[in-house]
This record gives structure tokens, C-alpha cells and sequence, in this order.
């Protein structure tokens, strides 16, 4: 009896110092009803609340910094075990012109901090050789893409969606909303622009760990001619 006594004082000294339940189960040996019967009688002050709320906050941080922590080491050690898996592709396209051209246009154009290989441009020749590279060097092909017009609102009747689909050859249900850029002007200034295309690969994250570590490849292979 008298350590069943101990270990409530304990326990209600212990939420007044604003630990959790959790916490407190950690330092006192009882079940968690006989701890809730204990502490549901036990009233905190405004003081000892924000202690309790800070404490939780607190927790919840680590937690969420341990977990992120996790992840980014996961993350990291799968990405050295496909690091074999990349160079070997590297080795066999290094030499191939169109290989390096689509390495150099994303390079120069391509999202790098996405989380996915996304790829915006006006011209529809350096799109079409983007989509040629990603058909030749890669398991997507452009039906499986996701495409999304930017255009100014001047250009918003010229139906440029459908203008860019028969250019990259893709059926228009492949495109998302369209988004009008709004303008200043009111009127057209390039009379033969059609808006900005966006190709974006889903689930490609794999895909762009291994387009970096493809352009970082090149570069150094260019270097060392």
C-alpha cells in the first residue's frame, strides 16, 4: 500500500511539472487506468497547463524531427544502393548525342528540387526532343505524361492547347486545366506564341535521383576530354 502511495504522489508531483501520461508511465510503474483514476481529480493552474502544452509541443518536434531524420536515411541509403544501377546506364548512352542533349536541356530547364522530373518550355522543338529523350532513355513513354498549358489571357482563344498536342502528338484528355497568365498589355505580342508547356513525369522521383547524378556524370566525362 504505502508504495502504491509513492508512486501516486509521484505521478500527480509529476503532472504538475507538466509531463504527459506517456511520460509518466515511463517513471512510475501503474497501469494507465489506475494513473487516469489518480489524475482526473488532479486540477493544473494556468501555469502548469502552458507547461504541460509546451512539454507536448516539444515532443511532438522531436518526434517529427526524428522521423524526418528516418526518412532522409532511408532515402539516402536507397539511393547508394541504385547508384551502381545509374552509372551503368551512363555508361552505355555517355557517347549517344541525343543522350547528352537531353541532359543538357534539363539541365538548363528542368526542375531540380520538385521531387519530380518536371520540364516547362515555349519552344516545341525542345520539347519534342525532351519527350524523344525521355521515350529513348527511359521506361515512360509520352502517353503517360502529364502536360499543362501557361498561356497570357490575350492568347486564351486561340485554342493553344490543342495546337501543342498535335505538335508533340498527345490527345488533349492528357492535359490538365489550363492556367492564363494575367497581363498588362491587353494585346498580343508575339504573334506566334502559344504559351508555356509543362511536362511533368509522375511518381519520377527515382527518375530524377537519376538525372542529377547522369549530368554530374557528364559534366565530369566532358571535362576530362
Amino acid at each position: 500500500m504505502k508504495a502504491l502511495v509513492h508512486h501516486k504522489v509521484k505521478a500527480i508531483a509529476l503532472r504538475k511539472k507538466g509531463y504527459t501520461y506517456k511520460e509518466i508511465l515511463n517513471e512510475v510503474p501503474v497501469a494507465k487506468s489506475s494513473l487516469s483514476l489518480w489524475l482526473k481529480d488532479t486540477p493544473l493552474t494556468a501555469k502548469e497547463k502552458a507547461v504541460l502544452k509546451n512539454r507536448k509541443d516539444n515532443n511532438i518536434s522531436r518526434g517529427r524531427i526524428k522521423a524526418a531524420a528516418a526518412a532522409r536515411d532511408n532515402r539516402l541509403a536507397r539511393e547508394k544502393l541504385r547508384l551502381p544501377d545509374i552509372k551503368k546506364v551512363f555508361n552505355l548512352h555517355k557517347d549517344n548525342p541525343l543522350f547528352q542533349l537531353g541532359l543538357g536541356l534539363y539541365w538548363a530547364e528542368g526542375a531540380k528540387n520538385s521531387g519530380s522530373v518536371i520540364f516547362t518550355n515555349s519552344d516545341d522543338q525542345m520539347v519534342g526532343i525532351m519527350l524523344q529523350w525521355m521515350e529513348q532513355f527511359t521506361t515512360y513513354k509520352r502517353s503517360e505524361l502529364r502536360y499543362r498549358l501557361y498561356v497570357h489571357k490575350p492568347y486564351a482563344h486561340e485554342n493553344c492547347e490543342e495546337w501543342w498536342a498535335k505538335q508533340i502528338k498527345v490527345p488533349l484528355t492528357s492535359f490538365t486545366k489550363t492556367s492564363y497568365k494575367p497581363s498588362n498589355k491587353g494585346i498580343k505580342i508575339r504573334q506566334n506564341y502559344k504559351g508555356c508547356l509543362r511536362i511533368e513525369v509522375p511518381k519520377s522521383s527515382v527518375l530524377l535521383h537519376a538525372i542529377k547524378i547522369w549530368t554530374e556524370l557528364l559534366v565530369e566525362y566532358h571535362r576530362k576530354q
